[in-house]
Protein backbone atom coordinates (compact mmCIF):
# COMPACT_ATOMS: atom_id res chain seq x y z
CA UNK A 1 0.00 0.00 0.00
CA UNK A 2 0.98 3.77 -1.22
CA UNK A 3 1.89 5.91 1.98
CA UNK A 4 0.08 8.99 1.49
CA UNK A 5 1.37 10.98 4.88
CA UNK A 6 5.01 10.44 6.49
CA UNK A 7 5.91 11.97 9.57
CA UNK A 8 9.80 11.45 10.73
CA UNK A 9 11.39 12.96 13.81
CA UNK A 10 8.62 15.66 13.92
CA UNK A 11 8.27 18.40 16.70
CA UNK A 12 5.81 21.52 16.29
CA UNK A 13 4.94 24.85 18.01
CA UNK A 14 3.06 27.96 17.90
CA UNK A 15 4.54 31.50 18.58
CA UNK A 16 7.11 33.11 17.25
CA UNK A 17 7.83 32.99 13.01
CA UNK A 18 10.79 31.03 12.57
CA UNK A 19 11.47 27.48 13.66
CA UNK A 20 14.30 28.11 16.60
CA UNK A 21 11.64 30.49 18.22
CA UNK A 22 8.90 28.21 18.28
CA UNK A 23 7.77 26.48 21.60
CA UNK A 24 7.31 22.56 20.69
CA UNK A 25 3.91 21.14 21.60
CA UNK A 26 4.77 17.74 20.11
CA UNK A 27 7.92 16.41 20.08
CA UNK A 28 9.66 14.00 18.01
CA UNK A 29 6.79 11.97 16.24
CA UNK A 30 7.23 9.11 14.08
CA UNK A 31 3.61 8.23 11.93
CA UNK A 32 2.52 7.49 8.67
CA UNK A 33 -0.78 6.74 7.10
CA UNK A 34 -1.40 4.34 3.98
CA UNK A 35 -4.02 3.77 1.48
CA UNK A 36 -7.29 2.50 2.05
CA UNK A 37 -6.49 3.33 6.23
CA UNK A 38 -7.96 5.38 8.73
CA UNK A 39 -5.86 6.65 11.93
CA UNK A 40 -7.22 7.94 15.11
CA UNK A 41 -5.54 10.72 17.40
CA UNK A 42 -6.73 10.55 20.33
CA UNK A 43 -5.54 12.14 24.31
CA UNK A 44 -5.95 14.84 26.59
CA UNK A 45 -7.09 18.38 25.63
CA UNK A 46 -3.97 20.33 25.40
CA UNK A 47 -1.91 16.78 23.86
CA UNK A 48 -1.41 18.19 20.68
CA UNK A 49 -3.80 16.59 18.24
CA UNK A 50 -4.54 20.01 16.26
CA UNK A 51 -1.39 21.06 16.40
CA UNK A 52 -0.82 17.75 15.00
CA UNK A 53 -3.26 18.05 11.99
CA UNK A 54 -2.31 21.41 10.97
CA UNK A 55 1.50 20.12 10.79
CA UNK A 56 0.71 17.16 8.87
CA UNK A 57 -1.40 19.46 6.27
CA UNK A 58 1.50 21.49 5.96
CA UNK A 59 -0.59 24.62 7.77
CA UNK A 60 2.13 24.72 10.53
CA UNK A 61 6.04 24.43 9.27
CA UNK A 62 7.55 21.59 11.85
CA UNK A 63 10.15 23.19 14.05
CA UNK A 64 12.24 19.79 13.40
CA UNK A 65 11.46 16.56 11.36
CA UNK A 66 9.97 16.04 7.94
CA UNK A 67 6.54 15.81 6.34
CA UNK A 68 5.17 14.67 3.32
CA UNK A 69 1.95 14.41 1.25
CA UNK A 70 2.31 11.78 -1.94
CA UNK A 71 5.72 11.35 -1.14
CA UNK A 72 5.98 15.58 -1.32
CA UNK A 73 7.71 17.03 1.46
CA UNK A 74 4.71 20.07 2.32
CA UNK A 75 6.87 22.55 2.64
CA UNK A 76 7.59 22.27 -1.31
CA UNK A 77 3.64 22.73 -2.07
CA UNK A 78 2.02 25.81 -2.97
CA UNK A 79 -1.54 26.39 -0.86
CA UNK A 80 -3.66 24.84 -3.79
CA UNK A 81 -1.30 21.93 -4.62
CA UNK A 82 -1.33 20.75 -0.84
CA UNK A 83 -5.62 21.57 -1.21
CA UNK A 84 -4.89 18.84 -4.47
CA UNK A 85 -3.31 16.55 -2.46
CA UNK A 86 -4.84 16.97 0.96
CA UNK A 87 -8.25 18.14 2.66
CA UNK A 88 -8.57 19.60 5.88
CA UNK A 89 -11.65 20.14 8.12
CA UNK A 90 -11.30 21.93 11.58
CA UNK A 91 -13.74 22.21 14.26
CA UNK A 92 -17.12 23.51 12.19
CA UNK A 93 -18.63 26.87 13.32
CA UNK A 94 -22.15 27.57 12.74
CA UNK A 95 -21.81 29.64 9.35
CA UNK A 96 -23.08 33.51 9.20
CA UNK A 97 -23.35 32.97 5.31
CA UNK A 98 -26.40 31.61 3.71
CA UNK A 99 -24.76 29.79 1.36
CA UNK A 100 -27.03 26.44 -0.14
CA UNK A 101 -25.64 23.36 0.58
CA UNK A 102 -24.45 22.13 -3.01
CA UNK A 103 -22.91 26.36 -3.04
CA UNK A 104 -21.10 25.00 -0.17
CA UNK A 105 -20.01 21.57 -1.57
CA UNK A 106 -18.86 23.02 -4.22
CA UNK A 107 -16.63 25.17 -2.38
CA UNK A 108 -14.43 22.39 -2.56
CA UNK A 109 -13.39 22.83 -5.86
CA UNK A 110 -12.04 25.64 -5.30
CA UNK A 111 -8.30 24.10 -5.28
CA UNK A 112 -8.96 22.98 -8.27
CA UNK A 113 -10.28 26.16 -10.60
CA UNK A 114 -9.55 28.88 -7.69
CA UNK A 115 -12.75 31.42 -6.63
CA UNK A 116 -12.94 33.28 -9.76
CA UNK A 117 -12.95 29.98 -11.93
CA UNK A 118 -15.76 29.07 -14.12
CA UNK A 119 -17.32 25.58 -12.77
CA UNK A 120 -16.85 22.97 -15.52
CA UNK A 121 -19.26 19.66 -16.10
CA UNK A 122 -16.02 17.73 -14.07
CA UNK A 123 -17.14 20.58 -11.36
CA UNK A 124 -20.69 19.78 -11.34
CA UNK A 125 -20.39 15.87 -11.65
CA UNK A 126 -17.50 16.04 -8.24
CA UNK A 127 -20.15 17.98 -6.56
CA UNK A 128 -23.13 15.85 -7.46
CA UNK A 129 -21.28 12.61 -6.43
CA UNK A 130 -20.00 14.34 -2.89
CA UNK A 131 -23.84 15.23 -2.37
CA UNK A 132 -25.24 11.49 -3.08
CA UNK A 133 -22.43 10.04 -1.05
CA UNK A 134 -22.92 12.20 1.96
CA UNK A 135 -26.94 11.59 1.60
CA UNK A 136 -27.30 15.04 1.20
CA UNK A 137 -29.16 15.06 -2.27
CA UNK A 138 -32.85 16.56 -1.18
CA UNK A 139 -30.95 18.89 0.82
CA UNK A 140 -28.53 20.30 -1.79
CA UNK A 141 -30.97 23.97 -2.53
CA UNK A 142 -31.30 24.65 1.29
CA UNK A 143 -29.40 27.43 3.14
CA UNK A 144 -26.84 25.91 5.45
CA UNK A 145 -28.03 28.36 7.94
CA UNK A 146 -31.35 26.61 7.93
CA UNK A 147 -29.89 22.79 8.72
CA UNK A 148 -29.04 20.89 12.01
CA UNK A 149 -25.19 20.92 13.27
CA UNK A 150 -25.79 17.06 12.23
CA UNK A 151 -26.22 17.77 8.50
CA UNK A 152 -23.73 21.19 8.60
CA UNK A 153 -21.21 18.53 9.25
CA UNK A 154 -22.12 16.33 6.50
CA UNK A 155 -21.78 19.48 4.44
CA UNK A 156 -18.66 20.25 4.89
CA UNK A 157 -17.29 16.47 4.91
CA UNK A 158 -18.95 16.07 1.17
CA UNK A 159 -17.06 19.54 0.62
CA UNK A 160 -13.45 17.58 1.19
CA UNK A 161 -14.96 15.09 -0.55
CA UNK A 162 -16.23 17.40 -3.80
CA UNK A 163 -12.10 18.78 -3.38
CA UNK A 164 -10.76 15.32 -4.36
CA UNK A 165 -8.02 14.72 -2.40
CA UNK A 166 -6.77 11.28 -1.69
CA UNK A 167 -5.76 12.50 2.43
CA UNK A 168 -7.96 13.54 4.62
CA UNK A 169 -7.05 15.38 7.78
CA UNK A 170 -10.42 15.78 10.16
CA UNK A 171 -10.43 17.64 13.46
CA UNK A 172 -13.21 15.89 15.75
CA UNK A 173 -15.73 15.66 13.23
CA UNK A 174 -18.45 14.77 16.02
CA UNK A 175 -17.73 17.47 18.29
CA UNK A 176 -21.23 18.72 19.47
CA UNK A 177 -22.76 15.89 17.64
CA UNK A 178 -25.82 13.23 19.18
CA UNK A 179 -24.53 9.57 18.83
CA UNK A 180 -26.59 9.03 15.68
CA UNK A 181 -25.11 12.05 13.99
CA UNK A 182 -21.54 10.80 15.18
CA UNK A 183 -21.77 7.99 14.14
CA UNK A 184 -23.02 8.53 10.37
CA UNK A 185 -19.98 10.89 10.20
CA UNK A 186 -17.19 8.17 11.06
CA UNK A 187 -19.61 5.39 8.88
CA UNK A 188 -18.49 8.18 6.15
CA UNK A 189 -15.39 8.56 6.71
CA UNK A 190 -14.56 5.14 6.89
CA UNK A 191 -16.38 4.38 3.13
CA UNK A 192 -14.32 6.85 1.68
CA UNK A 193 -11.41 5.39 2.90
CA UNK A 194 -12.50 1.72 1.93
CA UNK A 195 -12.19 3.35 -1.79
CA UNK A 196 -8.50 4.19 -1.44
CA UNK A 197 -8.19 7.35 0.74
CA UNK A 198 -6.27 7.89 3.60
CA UNK A 199 -7.51 9.98 7.17
CA UNK A 200 -6.12 11.01 10.15
CA UNK A 201 -9.02 12.02 12.56
CA UNK A 202 -8.58 13.33 15.95
CA UNK A 203 -11.67 11.99 17.86
CA UNK A 204 -12.39 12.78 21.85
CA UNK A 205 -15.50 9.65 21.81
CA UNK A 206 -12.90 6.63 22.12
CA UNK A 207 -15.76 4.09 21.78
CA UNK A 208 -16.48 5.46 18.37
CA UNK A 209 -12.37 5.46 17.63
CA UNK A 210 -12.48 1.79 19.02
CA UNK A 211 -15.00 0.50 16.00
CA UNK A 212 -13.97 2.57 13.10
CA UNK A 213 -9.62 2.96 13.37
CA UNK A 214 -7.43 0.52 11.71
CA UNK A 215 -4.81 2.40 14.49
CA UNK A 216 -4.65 4.63 16.97
CA UNK A 217 -2.11 7.46 18.15
CA UNK A 218 -2.38 7.91 21.91
CA UNK A 219 -0.89 11.73 22.59
CA UNK A 220 0.35 11.96 26.40
CA UNK A 221 -0.08 15.93 28.02
CA UNK A 222 3.22 16.02 27.21
CA UNK A 223 3.13 15.89 23.59
CA UNK A 224 4.82 12.68 22.62
CA UNK A 225 3.12 9.39 20.79
CA UNK A 226 2.40 7.30 24.30
CA UNK A 227 1.45 4.33 22.01
CA UNK A 228 0.33 3.81 17.76
CA UNK A 229 -0.82 0.48 17.35
CA UNK A 230 -4.53 -1.13 16.39
CA UNK A 231 -7.32 -0.36 19.05
CA UNK A 232 -7.47 -3.31 21.04
CA UNK A 233 -3.72 -2.52 21.69
CA UNK A 234 -3.98 0.98 22.56
CA UNK A 235 -7.13 1.66 24.41
CA UNK A 236 -6.45 -0.25 27.03
CA UNK A 237 -7.42 0.53 31.01
CA UNK A 238 -3.64 0.42 31.95
CA UNK A 239 -2.66 3.13 29.37
CA UNK A 240 -5.79 5.23 29.33
CA UNK A 241 -5.54 5.72 33.00
CA UNK A 242 -2.10 6.46 32.66
CA UNK A 243 -2.46 9.29 30.08
CA UNK A 244 -5.91 10.34 31.14
CA UNK A 245 -5.07 10.39 34.92
CA UNK A 246 -7.82 9.15 35.61
CA UNK A 247 -9.13 5.45 37.78
CA UNK A 248 -8.87 2.21 35.30
CA UNK A 249 -13.01 2.11 36.95
CA UNK A 250 -13.49 5.35 34.76
CA UNK A 251 -11.75 4.55 31.90
CA UNK A 252 -13.72 1.65 31.65
CA UNK A 253 -16.59 3.89 30.96
CA UNK A 254 -14.75 5.62 27.67
CA UNK A 255 -14.00 2.47 25.93
CA UNK A 256 -16.96 0.45 26.52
Amino acid sequence: MKNLLELRGVSAGYAGHSSASRTPVLHNIDLSVEEGELVVLAGPNGSGKTTLLKTAGGLLPPVAGTVTINGRETGSLKPRERAAHAALLFQVRDSPWPFTVRETVAQGRFARHGWMGAETREDREAVTAALEKAELGGLAHRPITEISGGELQRVYVARSIAQGAAFLLFDEPENNLDPKYSYMILALIQTLVREGRGALVSLHDLRLASRFAHRVVLLSASGTARAIGPPAQVLGEEILSEVFDLAPELVRSMVL
